[in-house]
């Protein structure tokens, strides 16, 4: 298979526009399986995680099946319904990208939080974190609850609504969704949990270095175990 190597933004649609253009050209057919993910990764030059949101892409767009267990196969495309137009891929921001920009803006975020929170809205915090346990589920509204929280207790309304929006453009993102009904568990991770937790330490002893810290690591910890989830099966 010739595949030009990635270089630039964007790099999921890059990948995704190649591979659409293999299987419109007839050089990758329907019922063929696609190499792993580790194979494609090493000859596009890009991470998994981008092979994977690049595959996303592909099946929102009906040119592949993911097959739980077996792998990634190409659909038949000869229905004019299915068949891809020229920026049928751009279908908004990755997960990756959207999470990366949450990782630099809830940082700062929580640094300011730390500085400014009152009692109560440790409070609030606190049931957000018990309301996450009680739904058992990732990215349920606790989730949301928590961090739309911070960033209200930084006291800084264009920032909160910074927030808002990424928040609002993942959870509407085909993409994110589709990553969702990937996931081999939808269960609370507990270090989603002990990360909140965590958190509502350093905001409550105002350590607001620490604070930005346990922020940022945290959604590093959402982007690994989101896309350790959906990782596709390599048999």
């Amino acid at each position: 298979m010739l595949l030009k190597a990635v270089r630039s933004q964007r790099r999921f649609e890059q990948v995704a526009e190649q591979i659409s253009k293999l299987i419109q050209k007839g050089k990758l057919k329907p019922g063929m399986r696609l190499p792993p993910e580790r194979e494609l990764a090493l000859q596009l030059e890009v991470s998994r995680p981008t092979v994977r949101e690049a595959m996303i892409a592909l099946e929102i767009s009906g040119l592949v099946e993911v097959r739980v267990g077996s792998g990634i196969y190409v659909l038949d495309t000869s229905s004019p319904k299915l068949k891809m137009c020229k920026n049928s891929v751009d279908i908004g921001p990755g997960p990756l990208e959207l999470i990366e920009a949450r990782k630099e803006i809830e940082g700062a975020i929580a640094e300011l939080a730390a500085q400014r929170i009152d009692t109560g809205s440790l409070e609030q915090l606190e049931q957000a974190i018990d309301k996450m346990v009680h739904e058992n589920k990732i990215g349920a509204d606790g989730d949301r609850e928590f961090h739309l929280l911070v960033a209200k207790a930084a006291g800084n309304s264009v920032l909160e609504t910074i927030t808002v929006f990424l928040w609002d453009q993942q959870q509407n993102s085909p993409m994110w969704t589709k990553l969702i009904e990937r996931m081999k568990e939808k269960k609370l991770h507990t270090t989603i949990l002990d990360d909140h937790r965590c958190l509502l330490d350093s905001l409550r002893q105002k350590d607001s270095k620490e604070a930005k810290a346990i922020m940022r690591n945290h959604l590093n910890h959402a982007r690994d175990i989101y896309f350790d989830l959906m990782g596709e099966e390599e048999n």
